[in-house]
């Protein structure tokens, strides 16, 4: 998959996931922890995501282009 790819699909999914939070977390019942967490939680996938992709790009590349 070209980066480009992932980059739309990690905003196409990110963002609204992102904008819900903000909306509830308004709410009077949760803490603005949540709210940390959450994007905490959001920001460490898309990078071990991200690190991973990169793990399996560079192992997949012929021997000689180490």
């Amino acid at each position: 998959m070209p980066r480009s790819f992932l980059a739309v699909l990690a905003i196409a999914l990110g963002l609204p996931f992102l904008i819900l939070l903000a909306i509830v977390s308004s709410a009077s019942g949760v803490s603005a922890s949540v709210f940390t967490s959450a994007l905490g939680l959001v920001i460490m996938s898309v990078v071990l995501m991200l690190v991973v992709y990169e793990i399996k790009r560079i192992a997949d590349l012929p021997p000689d282009a180490h």
